[in-house]
């Protein structure tokens, strides 16, 4: 599916046009790449630094680059810790709000010991936290949950969501650009960064 993307637009730009992507892929267009690893490794770390040791993974189709990199990124934190990968439950949902529920869901019945979950984007987190309500199961005292994107309404979510920013605006604005450019004989790669906002759903690892 790729590879036939790569030739359409191969096409498009030897007939004069002009393309930019926004995330990791083989699309031979200029792309801006965002901090999914970077986010990952901040959001383990930080569950980590909390004291959680039994964490688990609500996330979308492996299949997805976003999804493999900002996993990559949590896998990084805990080898830096010292800390077998083979202990990160990882639940493959929909990247969806239906598919947080899911996968909390099979958080819960499959890994009953697990104190922190980390959703791989802000609209699957909604999803987990709407499941642990429904279980009366306690956020952040008895276990903590993470986002990734900081989408508007992360801030107002009861608990508020804490997730990493990324900066939406100037990828956009970066992506623009770059199509507007004049092409070069190697794809340009621009990084962005990110930011962890911490905020009310997590907490202190429960003492057992």
């Amino acid at each position: 599916m790729e590879s036939a993307a790569r030739a359409e637009l191969a096409a498009f730009q030897n007939h004069g046009g002009r393309a930019a992507a926004i995330g990791r892929h083989a699309l031979g267009v200029d792309a801006v790449l965002p901090d999914n690893e970077a986010g990952g490794h901040a959001l383990a770390q930080h569950l980590m630094d909390l004291g959680h040791r039994r964490i688990a993974v609500a996330a979308g189709s492996a299949g997805l680059t976003t999804v493999a990199d900002r996993l990559a990124g949590v896998s990084s934190a805990l080898r830096e810790r010292g800390r077998p990968t083979t202990d990160l439950a990882v639940v493959h949902t929909d990247f969806t709000r239906g598919g947080g529920r899911a996968a909390a869901e099979q958080i819960l019945n499959d890994h009953p010991g697990t104190t922190a979950i980390i959703a791989l984007n802000d609209v699957m987190a909604m999803g987990v936290l709407s499941t642990l309500r429904s279980r009366r199961v306690p956020v952040p005292a008895r276990m903590s949950v993470v986002g990734f994107d900081d989408v508007s309404v992360a801030a107002d979510l009861a608990p508020s969501l804490t997730t990493i920013r990324l900066p939406m605006t100037e990828m956009g604005r970066t992506a623009l650009t770059l199509a507007l450019k004049p092409r070069t004989t190697r794809p340009r790669r621009r990084p962005t960064g990110h930011l962890l906002v911490v905020r009310d759903s997590t907490g202190p690892a429960p003492i057992t």
